[in-house]
């Protein structure tokens, strides 16, 4: 296999952007694009042509259509996560490599059913998780297997997104997203789209903040509390989510973990990361990335205490059109490592197991908030 073909289903607003960087992936080629809504496959279509250079790539509004209509190596599939479980199982079932958007799954049953797939199947599974790739959270990870922050007892994040005009509802018949009010337009046929079923829970978006701090201890996390604030926003009255969460968690072998996630309440971007913050504390020092766009970010040692970094989202040594790639120049690294690991046999860096251990604590902190905070167990899915 020189090149792996590669169908995505899935054409929303996301979707459409990553297309332009996996095209640019010299191994890849998009053969075909798939979504429920004609006018998106039609949207993706124009963009590939006009902005990449591809010809005119087949086009489906069913799974499978697409299937049936046009071999394919491996699918990127990114439809609502709730649903995308069952279809990502079923197509490794025929023995295609699959790649799904964050968070993998929404259930521990998901979670189970996405590993015994895998394992029965031996076809590569991925998570298009990104932020683990960022240059800094590398150079930490370096840090971290160098003995240089001892052993590490602690570490945050935040994810803090906050959009004063979130899409919160779809139309049925032709995919339009109508955004910002809590109630359903009138006089149109629309369901909640996911973000807003999702947001009744942030702390379901942990993945992108638990995948970066697990790598940097090669830990699984095995405890989870969490609270929320009350169901129904302050911020946008009538809208029946919760504006923030926080999670506390315990790893394995004993590191504690404190993360917070919203998307509903005012909160001022970072440099380079924007709602993204971390922070790792050790025996032998601490990193922390900058609270703000006033501040850097920091390092502290016995022997100097805190100073500035320079340290950045991009790897300074990666191509022009990867630095662009979006979310500081990570994007393009999910695909890249995806087709490297199908053409290499390898196991995908952010395989099945690490991706389910980043929701698997996600969900159970759902539970727990549910329960008034209580402890709960995270399954361990390599017991076997």
């Amino acid at each position: 296999m020189e090149k792996v073909r590669l169908g995505i289903i899935g054409t929303g607003p996301r979707a459409r952007i990553l297309s332009r960087t996996y095209a640019k992936q010299p191994q890849l080629e998009i053969v075909a694009v798939c979504d429920q809504f004609e006018q998106n496959v039609q949207y993706m279509q124009k963009d590939l042509k006009e902005e990449s250079g591809y010809g005119d790539i087949p086009g489906y509004t069913s799974y499978e259509a697409l299937l049936k209509g046009t071999p394919v190596d491996a699918l990127f599939i990114a439809i609502d996560p709730q649903d995308q479980v069952d279809m990502a199982c079923d197509a490794m079932e025929r023995g295609i490599h699959v790649m799904t958007e964050v968070p993998c799954a929404y259930t521990i049953e998901q979670c189970q059913k996405l590993v015994d797939t895998v394992e029965r199947t031996g076809v590569k599974y991925q998570l298009a998780e990104q932020t683990r790739y960022w240059s800094f959270i590398r150079i930490w990870r370096e840090m971290a297997r160098a003995g240089k922050l001892g052993d590490i007892l602690q570490m945050e994040g935040e994810y803090m997104h906050y959009e004063a005009n979130w899409d919160y509802f779809v139309d049925r018949k032709n995919g339009e997203l109508f955004y910002g009010s809590a109630v359903a337009p009138q006089g149109r046929d629309t369901r909640p789209t996911w973000r807003y079923r999702s947001f009744k829970h942030p702390i379901f978006y942990l993945p992108h903040t638990l995948s970066p701090l697990l790598s940097i201890v090669d830990d699984r996390v095995d405890k989870v509390s969490c609270f929320g604030s009350r169901m129904g926003s302050y911020q946008t009255p009538g809208l029946e989510v919760r504006d923030l969460e926080t999670a506390l968690m315990h790893t394995f072998r004993g590191t504690i973990l404190k993360v917070s996630a919203g998307f509903t309440t005012p909160h001022g971007g970072r440099s380079g990361t924007w709602a993204h913050w971390y922070n790792v504390i050790g025996t032998k020092g601490s990193v922390e990335w900058n609270r703000s766009t006033l501040d850097k970010p920091k390092q502290y040692t016995l022997q100097d205490g805190w100073s500035e970094q320079d340290w950045t989202t991009e790897e300074q040594q990666a191509d022009e059109f990867i630095k662009s790639s979006g979310h500081g120049g990570a994007d393009y690294y999910p695909i890249d490592s995806f087709v490297r690991a199908i053409l290499d046999d390898t196991t995908p860096p952010m395989g099945v197991y690490r991706a389910v251990e980043t929701a698997a604590p996600a969900i159970m902190a759902a539970k727990s908030c549910e329960r008034g905070g209580e402890l709960m167990e995270v399954p361990n899915f390599r017991n076997k």
